[in-house]
């Protein structure tokens, strides 16, 4: 069987909607209750010291052409420390990805479906995705290409409706509950990115 490898179209469509689908879910609820009203110096802050963050690694995989952070844990300590960092990491992407279908579900039985159980939800999504990956990812990829257009004109829409809403007086105090909340606790939005 011939692998064939996504075309960058394609995986830029897959990140764009999944980074949409999270900002739209639950990234600005939880950004403005833990710094308030200073949630975009937070977020400026945050970007800042992940650029930084970034910059660092890259320079460092510079190191390990064509190896992935698994390849790199085997060169450097060595086949039983790469096994146990590939099972921690395989769990940790089966937790968030738990945590992941249990939010969406949530939301979507509070928002549109409040008769309906949260766990035949939840099926429903399993059931969705493991018949899509019978079809394989680049059916996924492809169709994602196809969703990307309508997701993009949704946020479009969405934004323009509520463009009056945005007044500059929310945005104070600008350290909105202090700064320790703002730079020290604040710190823990990496996930934003």
């Amino acid at each position: 069987m011939k692998e064939r490898k996504l075309g960058t179209f394609q995986a830029i469509a897959i990140i764009v909607t999944v980074m949409i689908s999270h900002i739209i879910l639950n990234v600005p609820n939880h950004l403005i209750t833990e710094t308030g009203s200073a949630t975009i110096l937070n977020l400026i802050y945050v970007f800042i010291i992940f650029l930084i963050f970034f910059y660092i690694i890259s320079r460092i995989l510079k190191l390990f052409p064509n190896s992935d952070i698994i390849d790199i844990c085997e060169y450097v300590a060595g086949k039983t420390v790469k096994n146990i960092f590939t099972i921690i990491v395989c769990i940790y992407l089966l937790v968030l990805s738990a945590f992941v279908v249990r939010t969406l579900a949530e939301s979507l039985v509070l928002i549109s479906f409040p008769n309906i159980d949260l766990e035949i939800v939840i099926l429903i999504f399993i059931a969705i995705a493991i018949i899509l990956n019978l079809f394989g990812f680049k059916v996924i990829a492809r169709t994602t290409v196809f969703i990307l257009p309508i997701v993009l004109v949704s946020m479009i829409i969405i934004f323009i409706s509520s463009v009056s809403d945005f007044v500059p007086e929310r945005a104070l105090p600008i350290l909105g509950y202090g700064a320790s909340e703002t730079f020290l606790n604040g710190l823990r939005k990496y996930f934003c990115f």
